[in-house]
């Protein structure tokens, strides 16, 4: 959700998390599956402006997984 819509200092934030805690190898392939349930959400609440983004999202998902 930070990254989906440009959480400031994002890059700060996910170094300090990798610091406690780090992420699992490959979680950045992932961060599109994890982003198309709220951009589903925006399309439904906000309209066909977020169509796009779900589009690119469900192809990186795709490519991810393939």
């Amino acid at each position: 959700m930070l990254a989906l819509f440009g959480a400031p200092f994002l890059d700060d934030t996910l170094r300090a998390y990798t610091q406690a805690a780090p992420l699992a190898v490959g979680w950045r392939a992932r961060v599109p599956l994890h982003q198309l349930h709220p951009l589903l959400v925006h399309v439904c609440l906000f309209g066909a402006c977020y169509a796009g983004q779900v589009r690119a999202a469900a192809r990186l998902a795709l490519r991810a997984a393939g």
